[in-house]
């Protein structure tokens, strides 16, 4: 599948706009502030109906403005897609080939997405949860059920955490128990999916860095679960022997919520040892994974999203990336490219002040 079309009216900073694509790659250079990341947001939400800024729907619009619409056009071998998402102060509407969407889960499903932004060059030193989330992301994007098992895992830790505060009445038990049953069914199963996954990106991550040093560099995805269980009756136990600690402290101090991901090279931690070099390196090939594992696991290529990475890639990562994105549909924003050899000048376009020419 590719993106053969998009129109924006009012969207950002863009008035109004019509761009085609190439099956191939496609660069669109600019100063900063002159609309790049606006674009690639664009698609995205085109594809996902939701920003990846995770800001409202009504922050799209252009200001002074009071709505705004953008039309998507896909190919998927002989057949056409074509998605209108309008968004004004009452709401959002999204309608496929004239069938109006309920949400924009039936429209992601459409996608195979693969978003890179220099924002997470920053997961390898930053806390746990954004390494959570995103190897969680990578496997929401092969497998949808995970996603519902991960919400309905959050919710109900919510819940026994809203319980946990109140006074304790003759029922607490009870309910604290049919929590604790579902967390332990849920939990168990977010363990083996992230145990599961994380082996696989983590031999195709190996692959990729290796060929990216000349064999002088190893990586591996180190999982630490907070609860290390194998079942539910595990999972179970560990949350009665820890229930003390919980009505102490008014919260769920322990499992899947909590668990960490470290990212090693050499069989060191890169947020403690690794050079700045190494660390992009990591995301690079983990970024280069997902593609692969979507390839391997749907049977279908990604569309690849590249928000000015190149400003954060030396020469030698950038043409690593390019050469392993071959074949796939790319769109690139960055505000330098001369760095890249061979890129087809006619691949290559310029945005400012929201036109792009």
């Amino acid at each position: 599948m590719i993106i053969k079309e998009l129109t924006l009216n009012k969207y950002r900073n863009y008035f109004y706009q019509n761009i085609k694509f190439a099956p191939g790659i496609n660069i669109f250079l600019g100063d900063n502030a002159q609309g790049k990341t606006n674009l690639l947001e664009s698609v995205y939400f085109g594809a996902n109906a939701k920003s990846f800024k995770k800001v409202k729907d009504t922050n799209l619009i252009m200001f002074n403005e009071t709505n705004m619409q953008l039309d998507l056009t896909i190919q998927k071998d002989s057949s056409f897609k074509k998605i209108n998402i309008k968004v004004d102060r009452h709401g959002k509407s999204i309608v496929v080939n004239g069938i109006k969407y309920p949400n924009n889960k039936d429209l992601s499903a459409l996608f195979n997405i693969v978003l890179f932004t220099p924002e997470e060059m920053k997961i390898a030193k930053e806390g746990p949860s954004l390494r959570r989330d995103f190897i969680d992301d990578i496997i929401i994007s092969v497998d949808d059920n995970y996603k519902r098992i991960k919400r309905r895992y959050q919710r109900l830790v919510f819940e026994r955490n809203k319980l946990l505060k109140k006074p304790k009445t003759k029922f607490f038990d009870d309910e604290i128990y049919a929590f604790d049953v579902q967390i332990a069914d849920y939990g168990a199963r977010i363990i083996q999916y992230r145990k599961r996954y994380i082996e696989i990106l983590s031999d195709y991550a190996n692959t990729y860095l290796r060929n990216l040093t000349n064999y002088k560099e190893n990586f591996r995805i180190e999982y630490r679960p907070d609860i290390d269980v194998a079942t539910e009756k595990e999972y179970m136990n560990y949350l009665l022997d820890n229930r003390r600690k919980d009505l102490e402290q008014y919260s769920t101090t322990s499992g899947v919520h909590r668990d960490d991901i470290n990212f090693l090279i050499n069989d060191m931690n890169i947020r403690d040892f690794a050079s700045q070099g190494q660390q992009r390196s990591a995301i690079l090939v983990l970024k280069l994974s997902q593609i692969k594992l979507i390839k391997v696991k749907l049977q279908q290529k990604a569309i690849v999203l590249l928000d000015d990475v190149f400003s954060e890639l030396d020469e030698k990562r950038s043409g690593f990336l390019l050469n392993n994105l071959e074949g796939y549909q790319t769109i690139i924003t960055s505000t330098d490219f001369t760095n890249i050899e061979k890129i087809n000048p006619n691949s290559i376009r310029k945005i400012k002040n929201g036109k792009i020419f």
